[in-house]
């Protein structure tokens, strides 16, 4: 009954183990259960320690961040050796009883930490409020300063906000919730502190300002009472326009101060009774100062408004109606509040402005004749057949200066409104005449535009035919044909509006194309030349360096640039492919080189493999024996092994490869091959590669031998003295069976050399008397077993 459930626990952990190995290791997994043991449990130590430097209050920052580090150390630790949960009781206990740490120390860790920002939030407010109160008891003063109030309300709004901030830490503990509450009710009170103080103050300054604006206004009053002026008067209506302003700043502050309130009313009716009074003072001084004042302009605009009668008026008259009725019109808008005070000034003023009108209306009539002269004389410029931009500038200025001349007269006005009417149609006229003269003018611009381009592409392509042009003429001729179109596009709009222009413009894009036409005619003539040099001269070239590839003392070098210049001629054909079908002479050029192209191809073809068939033999015999002289000489056995390797895998190639290329291309067998500067056929050299190769089989065999030995049954003797020498018998041990192994295989691998004799801790063995000592002295180990 036991036994079934061990054998399931067994069979489950076997099969989890076996999807732990087959799954990939996470990063920083352990290696070992042993490994992960030792992780898990230095973990656990560094945090208890961590958490015990975190029990007194308060704990600095510090030990609370090597605390959270301690956390997570242990977290990754258990993660590292999660694979080994299920292979080894012992570690899975382990684990247990580190997770149910991790989770109560991590809670500790955590509520330590809200501890410490409960405690640095509470000595921050506290700090805050007592700048607060210092701040409060400054604006306690009997006269506080500005500066005092602003302080004391910034104050306050920072101490809020850090209890705002602090807030959401009040649910971690009640003590902290319940000093919040407390620090809340003192923001507020000091909030209601701050605002009666404030508004304590704006009405005390409020009421200085409105005392000082009343005393403006009596003084104001009491001058205007001792003898009148405009300037007094004026002076006078400011006083009472700022009292009301003052009055209208005010306006909160009457609700929330009685005092304020009572003040306010008072000056009301202060402003009451001097506008009353300046009434009374209007109508005390009566029309006749008025008259006194402006009676002289008045007069002069009488004179000017007689002048103004007259058919012709001379320049000296106008300009002196034009100034009299400056003068009036500013001395009327001078005293229009009085006349609204007084009826006898108002009278008087209205026959001031009858006669006023009477010569503006003149004025604006002549000004309006001026302008629609001016007008019809630019009209009659523009007519003209050649007119110039500035004279459409002058037309132009001239019907705006019309137009803002009719913006400043009275048109329904009866005596305006008939010249008014006669300048309106001039300016319609005058707009629709400037259109088509512009258009006109435009037109025949644009036709000279096209003809200039025209011409200068003509004579650019002309000459270019004559002589071999350079590629900047070649250019500058394409560049005059494409200007052609340009100027056309610029008059696209024409086309649609002249029958005749579209015409032209249809027999100049022909034009263009003729030309296009003979430049590429011209440049395809001149392409092929040039084409036929560079292939004759490409082919010469190509031909030498082809004959230096062929040499017995080519090198890769010159073989490849041979193929690099063979391929250049190959890719001047591909690109030129479109010059054969555009020109019939370079066509049957072309087709020639490429029959010469065709010969070097197969002359590259055996120049590179003679030089493979070179490289294979004569080279591959010259480095195999350097490699085997090498090889004598080397004291590594492994450097000397590797050394014959090389120089027998050189000599194979050189007979297997070289042979398989001579079949295949019977040619290559009479090349000749350097040997030691000696032209040599390809068959005696593959002959010699097979007597080396035959002379190198015993000294590679020999070496290979030695190399066995050495690194086989020696070395597992030179280890196992040494382990026995340090006590470790069961490690010794191993090591003589291996001994003993490797030993039979070197007999049965080297059976030649069983008698050979080696240098053994400085004697001299064959590899039977070898596994004799291992034999012998395994024995008594074996026996204390």
């Amino acid at each position: 009954m036991v036994r079934t459930p061990v054998l399931v626990l067994i069979g489950f952990i076997l099969f989890a183990s076996a999807q732990a190995s087959a799954a990939a290791p996470a990063p920083g997994s352990a290696k070992s259960v042993a490994e992960a043991s030792k992780r898990v449990e230095s973990a656990r130590a560094a945090l208890n320690a961590a958490v015990q430097r975190i029990e007194k209050d308060p704990p600095n920052n510090a030990d609370l961040d090597a605390a959270v580090a301690a956390v997570e150390a242990l977290k990754d630790a258990l993660n590292a050796g999660a694979s080994f949960e299920t292979e080894d009781l012992d570690y899975a206990k382990t684990v247990l009883a580190a997770r149910k740490q991790l989770r109560a120390q991590r809670e500790y860790v955590d509520e330590r930490r809200a501890k410490v920002h409960i405690h640095e939030f509470r000595r921050r407010i506290d700090g805050a409020l007592a700048t607060v109160n210092e701040r409060m008891t400054k604006l306690a003063d009997k006269d506080p300063a500005p500066k005092a109030m602003d302080d004391a309300r910034a104050a306050v709004a920072e101490l809020k906000k850090l209890t705002n901030e602090g807030r959401s830490l009040t649910s971690q503990d009640p003590k902290f919730a319940a000093y919040i509450t407390d620090v809340d009710a003192t923001v507020a009170r000091h909030e209601k502190t701050i605002d009666e103080r404030w508004l304590q103050q704006s009405a005390q300054k409020q009421r200085g300002l409105l005392t000082d604006s009343r005393k403006a206004l009596s003084t104001s009053l009491a001058e205007l009472d001792k003898a009148w002026s405009d300037e007094k008067f004026g002076a006078t209506d400011k006083a009472v326009a700022a009292l009301q302003k003052q009055l209208d700043e005010g306006k909160p502050l009457e609700e929330k101060d009685k005092a304020y309130r009572a003040d306010a009313d008072k000056a009301r009716a202060e402003i009451t009774q001097a506008k009353r009074r300046m009434e009374e003072l209007v109508v005390q001084a009566g029309v006749s100062r008025v008259k006194a004042e402006m009676g002289p302009a008045h007069e002069e605009l009488v004179v000017a408004a007689k002048a103004l009668r007259a058919r012709k008026p001379t320049p000296e008259q106008l300009a002196e109606a034009k100034t009299a009725a400056f003068v009036v019109r500013k001395l009327v808008e001078r005293y229009e509040p009085q006349a609204a005070r007084s009826q006898a000034i108002g009278q008087y003023i209205n026959e001031v402005k009858n006669t006023l009108v009477e010569v503006e209306v003149a004025l604006q009539v002549r000004s309006l004749d001026a302008a629609r002269a001016d007008v019809l004389q630019a009209l009659r410029n523009v007519e003209k057949r050649s007119a110039t931009d500035e004279q459409f500038e002058e037309a132009k200025t001239a019907l705006v200066v019309l137009e803002k001349t009719l913006e400043t007269v009275h048109a329904k006005n009866p005596a305006i409104s008939p010249a008014a009417a006669e300048a309106r149609q001039l300016l319609k006229d005058g707009r629709a005449t400037m259109e088509r003269r512009r258009y006109e003018i435009d037109l025949q611009q644009q036709r000279a535009k096209v003809d200039e381009a025209r011409k200068n592409a003509a004579a650019l392509v002309t000459q270019i035919q004559k002589e071999k042009p350079t590629e900047a003429q070649l250019t500058e001729a394409e560049n005059a044909v494409k200007q052609i179109g340009t100027v056309l596009e610029t008059g696209a709009h024409f086309v649609k509006k002249d029958r005749d222009y579209a015409i032209y413009a249809k027999e100049s894009k022909e034009r263009m194309a003729e030309l296009s036409d003979r430049i590429n005619r011209r440049k395809i003539v001149l392409a092929a030349a040039d084409a036929r040099a560079q292939l004759t001269e490409r082919l010469a070239s190509t031909k030498e360096k082809l004959a230096t590839a062929k040499l017995v003392s080519a090198t890769d070098a010159d073989v490849e640039t041979a193929q690099k210049s063979v391929d250049e001629i190959m890719q001047m054909f591909e690109a030129r492919a479109e010059l054969e079908r555009q020109d019939a002479g370079y066509a049957s050029y072309a087709e020639r080189a490429r029959a010469e192209w065709l010969k070097l191809v197969e002359g590259l073809e055996l120049a590179k493999q003679a030089r493979a068939l070179r490289r294979l033999t004569g080279e591959a015999l010259a480095a195999a024996s350097k490699e085997s002289e090498a090889a004598a000489s080397a004291t590594d056995l492994r450097k000397r092994k590797s050394l014959y390797a090389s120089a027998m895998e050189k000599l194979q190639a050189c007979q297997d490869d070289g042979a398989r290329m001579v079949k295949e291309n019977a040619s290559l067998a009479t090349i000749d091959v350097l040997i030691g500067g000696v032209p040599t056929r390809p068959q005696d050299v593959m002959a010699q590669c097979a007597q080396k190769a035959q002379a190198l089989q015993e000294p590679h065999k020999k070496a290979d031998m030695q190399l066995r030995f050495h690194e086989g049954p020696k070395t597992a003797y030179d280890s196992a003295r040494q382990l026995l020498s340090k006590g470790k018998k069961s490690e010794a041990l191993a090591k003589l069976n291996d001994c003993v192994t490797e030993g039979r295989i070197f007999e049965n691998r080297y059976p030649d050399f069983k008698e050979q004799k080696f240098d053994v801790g400085g004697a001299s063995m064959s590899v039977n008397d070898l596994i004799q000592v291992c034999v012998k002295e395994r024995k008594p180990l074996q026996a204390a077993r």
